[in-house]
């Protein structure tokens, strides 16, 4: 049984516990019964405590037994298989022995509590454990645009693998960018996203790779696009200032005296410190700018006649 397809019954499972739909939840525990599930799945899926948890949160007795004995046939299962591979390793036939192991060598599918020591290392539990807890945090910001529960949840699977992908080096990256997708998937102005994937215009491998930025809607991209033009003119020498023309200034590179005198308010313009030279108070700064070779001189550094 591929591993994906483990990971969809437990979401289903889960799902359907939340729903009470207890008949949904053995229908999927009777597929699991049939199929072979290796210990490799049972320590790198979520299955086992998604089982566990519904043992602790479901009121129906029969989906309870039906469980119980389906955790009962994975254990016997997952020990069989780690003393054929010990045996393996060891050289020794894994039919031969007397059949019985140590409590301290036989595997566990966890107490009372639930917990799963040592049924797998701890790592891998915990990897496994964050990735589909972020594989049902994307589904459940799918739902509400997607009808189709099981077009969402593969899609929900699939963008997952995408992140994982980009960030399985940073496991701080990987759950950003999740809370950051699914903010924009529950975003109301955002539903070109969820509709994009939807009718394939935008692939789960592109939309794991949008930032912030693109993901944003076009009201609001149009929005920074304007605060930002607005910041950068509000930085900018004003364009097109003709200022008031004189002849009484002598320009000191080509020597002519048609110019022209301006004036503008420093709260307008970032100045360099060599071009302030007044107190910090002087809201307006003078300039005069030769109208033959286009020099210009900040505060008082031009010749009068």
């Amino acid at each position: 049984m591929d591993s994906k397809e483990i990971v969809h019954i437990a979401l289903q499972i889960e799902k359907s516990n939340a729903d009470r739909s207890y008949g949904n939840i053995l229908t999927l525990l009777a597929d699991l019964d049939k199929l072979h599930v290796t210990a490799e799945q049972l320590e790198t899926t979520d299955i086992v405590r998604v089982l566990y948890r519904l043992l602790k949160s479901c009121c129906d007795s029969g989906v309870k037994k039906t469980t119980k004995g389906l955790l009962g046939k994975w254990k016997r299962q997952y020990g069989n298989d780690r003393r054929s591979v010990k045996c393996k390793e060891e050289g020794k036939d894994p039919e031969a022995g007397d059949g019985e192991v140590s409590k301290q060598e036989e595997p566990s599918l966890g107490g009372k509590d639930g917990r799963l020591t040592p049924f797998f290392n701890s790592q891998s539990c915990s990897s496994s454990s964050v990735r589909s807890k972020c594989v049902q945090l994307l589904l459940s910001a799918l739902s509400p645009e997607l009808p189709d529960q099981n077009m969402a949840s593969e899609l929900a699977e699939n963008i997952e693998q995408n992140i994982h992908e980009l960030h399985k080096s940073s496991e701080i990256k990987y759950k950003a960018c999740v809370r950051s997708k699914v903010a924009n998937l529950r975003n109301p102005k955002n539903g070109h996203l969820a509709q994009g994937l939807l009718n394939g215009s935008l692939s789960p491998e592109a939309f794991a790779r949008m930032s912030a930025e693109e993901m944003a809607s076009a009201e609001l991209r149009q929005l920074r696009e304007e605060y930002s033009s607005k910041g950068v003119n509000a930085r900018q020498l004003p364009q097109g200032v003709e200022g008031t023309p004189t002849q009484k200034i002598r320009c000191k590179r080509c020597g002519g005296s048609d110019c022209r005198v301006t004036q503008v308010s420093r709260g307008a313009l970032f100045l360099p410190a060599w071009v302030r030279q007044g107190g910090p108070d002087d809201d307006a700064m003078t300039f005069v700018t030769c109208s033959g070779c286009g020099q210009q001189w900040y505060h008082s550094g031009w010749v009068c006649l």
